[in-house]
């Protein structure tokens, strides 16, 4: 079990869910390919019935079962053609009626038999010329090639929830049912700082004994994907006052609406991001998450004049930075969950973890459906990260993992092509 200090991820997913609710909101979009990949906001109803009567399913003759008597062959007199958009009009007893694939069925007739059972097969030849037709019906069943008002949808069906992902087939449902606009959720307007004395500011060389900075970049690319919107990326160094104020100016120059930082959370010496919680104007808690890697956390506001913004802060290894920002601050923004399935590992030998961790391990899902891991566990191996398409979770309890072992696994974008 995680020890007494640790909290599970799940808890501070939910925490962290809790604070940006505060933040998010909701915009009216039209309902165009614009929208696609955006997330619903509020539920949407059905404004008609779809379809909106009863309408032909195939190119045929519309038709009263009571006039076919069951009969294997018969012919009837032929009265106007409906084309899809007509009025339906009537049927009158004892013909047919030419109708094309979704027009809508004349009152009195009560199937359709396709063109391809008449006597000629097609339409404007032999029999029409006389303006009769001879079918020859494979089925009177009443409803036969008929669909039906309200079929699919009916009107006041919820067709949108909230938290739905607006896919190309939902868009269409959605203007199918008479639906203009759509309320989605605002992208979250996101300060990303890297903190640390070591890493390079963009553009910059990094100096002796420095790094460049991956976690800036990464971090403003996952939450893009996420659905948010970063208005600023920087880098500051170990100096609480110049976090403090380098986030203030930007806010100040940007309407933010959540602050993400790398680095700071730690157990050191130079912990930035826990000095500059111990100051005036900045409220934070540092849980440790029962997860490897990313268990060190941040997370609370910087406190403004006339609110309180939003603030999560992760670790500084780039791989444990990334895995926060994808198990943490991607469901708490509200992005579509990823695809989650059980499966088993091909492993060489046996792998070590952390009982007491819920241990996120980098991995490849294979052609056959069994899941290598890619790399090892550090966290400083971010290219076994980008070589990744999954991450392999092994629960709180286990210390050794086997050959043929079946695990949940999360599946994220990238890995070799």
């Amino acid at each position: 079990m995680a020890g007494a200090d640790r909290i599970p991820l799940a808890d501070h997913v939910a925490d962290a869910t809790a604070l940006l609710a505060l933040a998010r909101r909701g915009e009216v979009a039209l309902l165009d390919e614009s929208a696609v990949g955006r997330v619903a906001a509020a539920q949407a109803r059905a404004g008609v019935d779809v379809p909106g009567h009863d309408n032909s399913q195939m190119d045929g003759y519309a038709v009263a079962g009571v006039d076919l008597a069951g009969a294997g062959t018969v012919t009837l007199p032929l009265g106007p053609t409906i084309a899809a958009g007509d009025l339906p009009g009537e049927l009158a007893a004892g013909t047919a009626r030419p109708i094309m694939t979704g027009a809508p069925i004349p009152a009195g007739a009560d199937l359709v038999i396709p063109v391809e059972e008449s006597e000629s097969g097609r339409f404007g030849a032999g029999d029409d010329a006389a303006r009769v037709v001879t079918l020859t019906a494979q089925s009177t069943v009443p409803g036969r090639f008929l669909r039906r008002r309200g079929s699919d949808t009916h009107r006041g069906d919820t067709i949108l929830r909230a938290g739905q992902v607006l896919t190309p087939a939902r868009i269409a449902h959605l203007a199918a049912c008479g639906v203009a606009d759509v309320e989605i959720e605002a992208p979250l307007r996101v300060i990303v700082l890297s903190t640390g004395s070591e890493v390079a500011s963009r553009g910059a060389t990094p100096i002796a004994g420095g790094v460049f900075d991956a976690n800036g970049p990464g971090l403003a690319a996952a939450l893009r994907a996420a659905g948010a919107e970063v208005i600023h990326r920087g880098a500051v160094p170990d100096d609480a006052a110049a976090l403090v104020g380098s986030l203030r100016e930007q806010v100040a120059t940007h309407d933010a609406d959540l602050i993400v930082t790398s680095g700071g959370v730690s157990a050191g010496a130079f912990e930035v991001v826990r000095h500059a919680a111990a100051g005036d104007g900045v409220t934070m808690t540092f849980p440790s998450v029962a997860m490897q890697p990313g268990g060190p956390q941040g997370i609370g506001t910087l406190d403004l004049a006339d609110r309180r913004l939003p603030w999560l802060a992760f670790p500084g290894n780039p791989v444990s930075a990334l895995l926060s920002c994808e198990l943490i601050a991607r469901p708490a923004l509200g992005a579509p969950p990823r695809r989650r399935l059980r499966l088993p590992l091909q492993l060489e030998a046996a792998e070590a973890s952390p009982s007491a961790l819920e241990q996120y391990r980098r991995a490849r899902v294979l052609p056959s459906g069994r899941v290598r891991l890619v790399g090892g566990a550090s966290s400083h191996l971010i290219g076994g990260l980008a070589a990744a398409d999954a991450l392999v979770t092994i629960p709180v309890g286990v210390d050794t993992v086997r050959d043929g072992d079946i695990l949940e696994t999360l599946l994220i974008p990238g890995g070799d092509s």
